[in-house]
């Protein structure tokens, strides 16, 4: 079975539009030609206002359950 890619997921769970999606990927394939600094679906998706941080990071987890420990920001050492 094929994985599923980013924007598909966050489209099933209800996080971004059709219209949204293919704005955000038209701007990354757009900035792909024009040979810009590479960014990813989902950054671009919160640049744009369409999902935050926390959504992107939950469709992450959906995508890479095995080390969703391991997506997002650093967690401070406990001591």
């Amino acid at each position: 079975m094929a994985q599923k890619m980013f924007g598909e997921v966050a489209f099933e769970m209800g996080f971004v539009t059709t219209d949204q999606l293919y704005k955000a990927l038209t701007v990354q394939a757009r900035a792909e030609v024009e040979k810009k600094t590479y960014r990813s679906l989902g950054q671009i998706l919160i640049d744009l206002g369409f999902m935050s941080e926390k959504q992107v990071l939950e469709v992450l987890k959906v995508l890479h359950p095995a080390g969703s420990k391991r997506i997002g920001r650093p967690q401070k050492k406990k001591t």
